[in-house]
């Protein structure tokens, strides 16, 4: 199941609805500093005047979840290819939530809410509506190139499926259908896809600091984000204030390493769920060694990898890919344990599902304010190398489903569109380096699964910033989260730490914070009411998805 957390969203940004949005003058800009991975010199600058120089006009936004806050909305043109500033251009949407404070403004505060491939102007809207940034920044959210509302990047090709611990004959269907979808993303958008990459997002931010004057920017990202982020203080060091990396990748993984590493950690989750619930036997009676619970997990997902079962309330087939997924989000999320244990004995005692109401659908233009490109996710990936035989994909799957079969399994160790496109990046990764008016706060959770931990202390040292670890916790993401039923902040350390940092000035400085608190259990079985609950929760987690093992992973 999902871990009862997420980024602050409406229902959040209403408790901040009496603020006033009050707008400031922008400090004028200076002398513009010049891309390293771009031409030298005076020509770099003037090829970007005229997108430096651009008019940003401001207006109520359209849609009406943001119109309510009286929010703004623009769009800033910036050239397809900075290479070649003078060919074709494409736009990108931002949005502005004013400081609430202007005599107390200190600038602009970009944000990115990962993926990659994630609408980022809601976040925007959510840290200058509902935290203590948005009393002293504009917060300018910003959909990134290729999502949302800014020029989109479509395939109109359906994803390769993913399974977390496929059978030989899935893992060449998942080649197959990799090949299948690669010449359809490169025959509908080969011209697109070279340019959608983290440098290129992020030279349309400074485009973005440049169109609204200001000198320079603070920024706050999560998961890709954080990698976003510090490509953005290496390729434009003078440019980047005081920046607060939430969930890092691990800077020497881009990209394959990286996202390997989620199968290691969710086993990890998965041994510490296991210990715990072998601690609890005289509650749930399913045993007190942990390894024998884990072999019970194993033979459940086989047991339904052979024999699927057919009443999934979804109306899909349930099986042991299914289970597997379900079982590594359950074991991550410490503080519903209990109620997570409940729900997965039910499936391995093979009890009926809990009957639940279809989750009702988003509204299009809302679905499309928080959702994701997947097809620009794949495009970004390939700004790195990833191994050229097919073999090499096909190993690594076969030792990943034995070894880490739960949450996304051996999903990650197979193979990726990179592999087979004809239309890779026009440039390679950029080298990170330490960059801002002050070094960074970066904040990393001991359990996480889909930004390993390691990715913590690593971004920490190469950036040369400061590391607040949340421990015992296999969350993702930690500042300004809030609990969705009581609207309570979910990690106050965290966010303290933050906000000093952000909005007083504080020096960043290593902290460790506690995680969610694990439950106290009880030996009453919850009602059908919890469980439906519960099981709500698992249904809602999938919408970002059509498919369970699609829908986990993503940075």
């Amino acid at each position: 199941m999902p871990p009862a957390r997420t980024v602050i969203r409406g229902s959040a940004a209403a408790m901040a609805g009496a603020l006033a949005l009050t707008l400031a003058a922008a400090a004028p800009a200076t002398a513009e500093p010049v891309d390293p991975s771009l031409v030298d010199g005076t020509a770099a600058i003037d090829a970007l005047a005229p997108f430096h120089g651009q008019e940003v006009d401001w207006a109520l936004c359209e849609e009406e979840f943001f119109a309510e806050f009286a929010l703004e909305c623009a769009r800033v043109e910036v050239p397809l290819d900075y290479a070649d500033p003078g060919g074709a251009r494409i736009e990108i949407a931002i949005l502005r939530a004013a400081a609430s404070d202007p005599e107390a403004r200190r600038g602009i505060l970009l944000s990115n809410p990962g993926g990659p491939g994630g609408a980022g102007r809601a976040l925007g809207a959510d840290l200058g509506l509902a935290t203590r940034a948005g009393e002293v920044y504009d917060s300018i959210g910003m959909d990134p190139r290729g999502t949302g509302a800014s020029t989109p990047l479509d395939c109109g090709s359906e994803l390769p499926i993913s399974y977390p611990r496929p059978t030989d004959e899935q893992i060449s269907e998942i080649t197959r259908e990799t090949i299948r979808y690669t010449r359809a993303c490169d025959a509908a958008e080969g011209d697109l896809r070279p340019h959608m990459t983290t440098a290129n997002t992020a030279r349309d931010m400074d485009v973005i600091r440049a169109a609204l004057n200001e000198e320079r920017v603070s920024y706050v990202g999560y998961s890709y984000g954080t990698y976003l982020g510090a490509v953005y203080g290496s390729l434009f060091p003078e440019r980047l204030d005081r920046s607060v990396l939430d969930s890092p990748v691990h800077p020497d993984g881009i990209w394959r390493e990286s996202f390997m590493m989620q199968a290691t950690a969710y086993t990890e989750n998965m041994e510490r769920y296991s210990a715990w619930l072998a601690g609890h036997d005289e509650v749930f009676g399913m045993g007190d060694d942990p390894e024998e619970l884990l072999r019970v997990f194993e033979e459940t997902a086989t047991a339904l990898q052979e024999e699927p079962r057919t009443d999934h309330p979804s109306g899909e087939v349930y099986d042991g890919n299914a289970f597997a997924m379900e079982a590594g989000v359950a074991a991550r999320g410490q503080s519903t344990w209990d109620d997570a244990t409940w729900y997965l004995k039910g499936v391995i005692d093979g009890e009926p599902f809990p009957e639940v109401e279809p989750v009702p659908e988003l509204p299009e233009d809302v679905a499309e304010l928080f959702g994701m490109n997947l097809d620009l996710h794949t495009a970004i990936l390939c700004e790195a190398e990833w191994p050229e035989r097919v073999s090499t994909y096909h190993s690594d799957m076969r030792d990943y489903r034995d070894d880490h079969p739960y949450g996304t399994g051996a999903h990650w160790a197979g193979p990726q569109t990179c592999g087979f496109t004809q239309n890779r990046p026009s440039e390679p990764a950029v080298d990170l380096v330490p960059a801002g008016s002050t070094s960074p706060l970066i904040i990393a959770g001991e359990y996480d699964a889909n930004t390993a931990y390691a990715g913590g202390p690593a971004m920490a040292e190469t950036l040369d910033g400061s590391l607040i670890t949340v421990t015992d916790d296999g969350g993702h993401g930690f500042y300004a989260i809030v609990d969705l039923v009581d609207l309570e902040l979910l990690h106050p350390c965290v966010t303290d730490a933050v906000d000093a940092y952000l909005v007083d000035g504080a020096a960043p400085q290593d902290l460790a914070c506690a995680g969610l608190p694990r439950p106290e259990v009880t030996s009453d079985r919850p009602d059908t009411e919890d469980l439906t609950e519960l099981f709500q929760r698992f249904e809602e987690y999938d919408e970002f998805e059509p498919t369970r093992a699609r829908a986990l992973g993503r940075h």
